[in-house]
């Protein structure tokens, strides 16, 4: 057969249509689909960024929030982002997710604000406790109230706590963070 006589037989029979998802087997058990984030437990540490091979995920932070975005047309559904997640925040659907046709076209962008400094109220990078307890075990309670603060903050009371170690001038005085 040659190429003109198959495309000739594909255009007399029209477009085929492919089976639709119900109709479709059930995945099987050990199946990875879309990539899911809940920004509850989120710490916008770009983790999950850094280990995609397929640059599905996106972490791009500001001053105040971060945002997230992930790509399912990019994603190889390989489960890398999920088991570096720290903080366990993502996780991956046991089902297929709709179909689409264009690139980009389900990319899901969420956005995570970040919690207010407990000493100014600015915003402060979020942290998590599990992943202090991984980087810090032994963190007494000094380091876990630095972990609240917003980065202004958190290098004033570090200059204060070396002055005092050091025997230096307790000097507060300046503007509103101790400067």
């Amino acid at each position: 057969m040659n190429i003109f006589n198959l495309i000739a037989g594909n255009w007399l029979h029209g477009p085929q249509t492919t089976q639709r998802f119900p109709l479709r087997q059930a995945p099987a058990v050990a199946f990875r689909g879309h990539v899911a984030m809940d920004p509850n437990l989120c710490v916008t540490c770009g983790i999950c960024a850094d280990v995609c091979v397929s640059a599905a995920l996106e972490v791009v932070p500001t001053p105040s929030e971060c945002s997230w975005t992930y790509d399912p047309a990019a994603c190889t559904f390989c489960g890398a982002c999920v088991e570096h997640c720290p903080v366990g925040a993502l996780s991956q659907a046991n089902d297929r997710g709709p179909s689409y046709g264009l690139p980009g076209e389900q990319a899901v962008t969420i956005t995570v604000d970040y919690p207010a400094c407990s000493s100014c109220g600015r915003p402060a990078m979020p942290y998590s406790e599990a992943l202090l307890q991984t980087a810090f075990p032994e963190a007494g309670s000094e380091l876990r109230s630095r972990a609240r603060l917003c980065g202004d903050c958190r290098q004033r009371v570090s200059v204060l706590a070396m002055k005092k170690a050091f025997g230096g001038p307790d000097n507060t005085e300046g503007d509103s963070h101790g400067r």
